[in-house]
């Protein structure tokens, strides 16, 4: 799938935190903040919010802007709390472990040969405790079958999250607007604590 990144983030200027990610942010029991993914951040928002709140975070994108991107969202005086990668999911590797892991709208382009190291390297770097926030598509999303993304269905997502505290489970199918224009949507958004 082709995709431009860079305009997208650029369409996305001057956005909020998404939902799911405040809801994984609430979902989090610890006493004071501590490391964090941010897998997908794009445009650094919430990337930005978790450094404003004391986070140590690790920024991961794909697109080769990211780095001046999540800089120029961050501001010098948070660059101490943030680390920016630029890689695509297919070559992580090992994630370090984390307390608040959040993907919003990330995972789904990933491919599917190799979604399912990358969902076990999620799973490895969340410390006991540690929250997941993000989303997944499903079969009906008008994408499914797209090159280079992963769709699953309501059974294979309660699959995955198997041995986590699901916090929130919630199922969108419906039509809305995507950057490229109206598209059908089949979403899961996930808050799952480990």
């Amino acid at each position: 799938m082709v995709f431009d990144w860079s305009d997208f983030y650029t369409a996305q200027s001057g956005r909020g935190v998404r939902p799911t990610f405040t809801r994984g942010l609430e979902a989090w029991q610890g006493d004071r903040p501590g490391d964090a993914i941010d897998l997908g951040c794009g445009d650094g928002i919430e990337t930005l919010r978790l450094a404003e709140n004391g986070w140590h975070v690790v920024a991961i994108d794909a697109d080769p802007e990211v780095e001046k991107r999540v800089g120029a969202t961050v501001g010098a005086e948070l660059a101490d709390r943030v680390e920016v990668r630029c890689a695509p999911f297919e070559s992580l590797g090992a994630l370090p472990e984390s307390d608040f892991v959040y993907a919003g709208f990330a995972l789904p382009f990933c491919d599917a040969g190799h979604f399912p190291y990358l969902w076990a390297d999620i799973r490895d770097a969340l410390r006991p405790g540690a929250v997941f926030a993000g989303q997944l598509f499903g079969p009906h999303d008008e994408w499914y079958g797209r090159p280079g993304m992963n769709f699953h269905d309501r059974a294979g997502v309660e699959a995955m999250l198997t041995g986590l505290d699901v916090v929130e489970l919630a199922e969108e199918d419906r039509r809305g607007m995507s950057f490229e224009g109206p598209k059908h949507w089949h979403v899961f958004h996930i808050v799952a604590r480990a």
